[in-house]
């Protein structure tokens, strides 16, 4: 297990520049969640906690618990987000795929019955690119866009895993 180590000039680093309230309640800034994405990225072993390093003179070790506790409780929401978020997607996609199949199904069905009559032509016509966008569409959400869900749903897994704490530079 390693740690992995950020240098901070003040608490505010941590936060949003434009989020204002408390440090119980503030929005993680996006530069320290790109910076801890790269951070990771490049790390061979498996980290466990994130040190916070702070020069002697700016900590404050009465807001400390705080500002851990909302950084876990802000990876944690994160983290359920995107699981929420990666689920939705797979399901979309395995439902996208499954409804073409069925559309194809159909479409063949309709095909080797040979039905000419105006309405089976047309519904023809209508199902099979219907069927062919939807299996398509449904493999591309599955390939794609889950696979991409799945690698910020694990980032954030991960950082709600981490202890956190503050040490001086």
């Amino acid at each position: 297990m390693a740690d992995i180590s950020f240098w901070l000039d003040y608490y505010d680093d941590i936060y949003s520049d434009f989020d204002p309230r408390k440090y119980h309640k503030r929005r993680l800034s996006e530069d320290l969640l790109d910076e801890l994405k790269v951070a990771l990225k490049n790390q061979q072993e498996k980290i466990d906690t994130l040190v916070l390093m702070l020069p002697k003179e700016q900590r404050k070790e009465d807001i400390e618990p705080e500002i851990i506790a909302n950084l876990s409780a802000q990876f944690r929401g994160r983290f359920e987000i995107c699981a929420k978020k990666e689920r939705r997607i797979l399901r979309r996609g395995i439902m996208l795929v499954l409804s073409g199949a069925i559309f194809m199904y159909v479409f063949s069905e309709i095909s080797l019955k040979q039905y000419n009559h105006q309405l089976m032509v047309m519904l023809r016509i209508i199902i099979e690119p219907g069927a062919w966008f939807m299996i398509w569409t449904g493999l591309d959400a599955l390939f794609y866009h889950y696979l991409a869900s799945k690698k910020e749903t694990d980032f954030y897994k991960t950082l709600a895993g981490l202890k956190v704490r503050f040490e001086n530079i």
